[in-house]
């Protein structure tokens, strides 16, 4: 409170300015976003009480007497590498599909056909949707065979109410937990994550699950091309 010079309510934001000594540059922390009533109250309250205090030392620092941090975490920077395999990723997850739908457009306008603009919008819609479906469960499935085999595998508890698929939680060697959802109905299963990025996980399936999820990864892609491959030849054909 000592710290405190005064307090400017200004409709849903209010700002504290600190005590500093005779001639400092004034220090001011502004809040935005509360309620308007709110700020009213407080800014009443703290007059109140700042009115009853005795006069300070004209050398008197508040400002000393203050810390302030951010209720965010600091968010790290991209690494060169996030980024390469960020812009890779998007490559593939969106690639072909436009490729298809691009070359599909241009093909059907430079043929002077453009009411076949609609068919090959919806057919890049289709694309792009497998496209990404596709890059998804590669993902998965990749992610499912690497991570028990060069991650860290731990059993995560459950979170959820029984009786229902939900979350799990586990901790990681910093001792912070992570959450895992799944379509289980165990107390514990066997979750593996990356022990870079303890927050990128995965549960531990049988073989013949990560097999399943591997040959459904290759008939999605193989969808995705031969639509793409059937847009252009549609295109040249109109």
């Amino acid at each position: 409170m000592e710290a405190t010079r005064a307090v400017l309510p200004d409709d849903q934001a209010v700002a504290v300015e600190l005590r500093v000594p005779e001639g400092a540059q004034p220090v001011v922390h502004r809040g935005e976003g509360v309620s308007e009533a709110a700020v009213s109250m407080f800014a009443a309250a703290l007059d109140e009480a700042l009115a009853e205090l005795p006069e300070s030392d004209p050398s008197f620092d508040g400002a000393a007497l203050v810390t302030t941090r951010s209720l965010r975490p600091p968010r790290t920077p991209l690494s060169a590498g996030e980024k390469a395999k960020g812009l890779a990723w998007a490559v593939v997850a969106f690639g072909p599909g436009l490729t298809g739908l691009i070359a599909m457009s241009a093909l059907v306008i430079m043929r002077g056909e453009p009411g076949a603009l609609v068919l090959s919008v919806l057919l890049g819609i289709v694309a792009l949707l497998l496209n990404v479906v596709s890059a998804v469960t590669m993902e998965r499935g990749y992610q499912m065979w690497r991570l028990p085999r060069y991650g860290i595998t731990v059993m995560a508890v459950r979170t959820s109410p029984f009786g229902k698929s939900g979350t799990y939680q586990y901790t990681d060697q910093s001792g912070a937990s992570h959450n895992y959802s799944r379509r289980a109905y165990a107390s514990e299963i066997e979750i593996s994550y990356h022990p870079d990025d303890p927050g990128t996980n995965v549960g531990v399936h049988p073989v013949f699950d990560r097999v399943l999820v591997a040959l459904s990864s290759l008939i999605l892609w193989g969808a995705t091309i031969g639509l793409t491959y059937l847009m252009i030849v549609m295109g040249r054909a109109v």
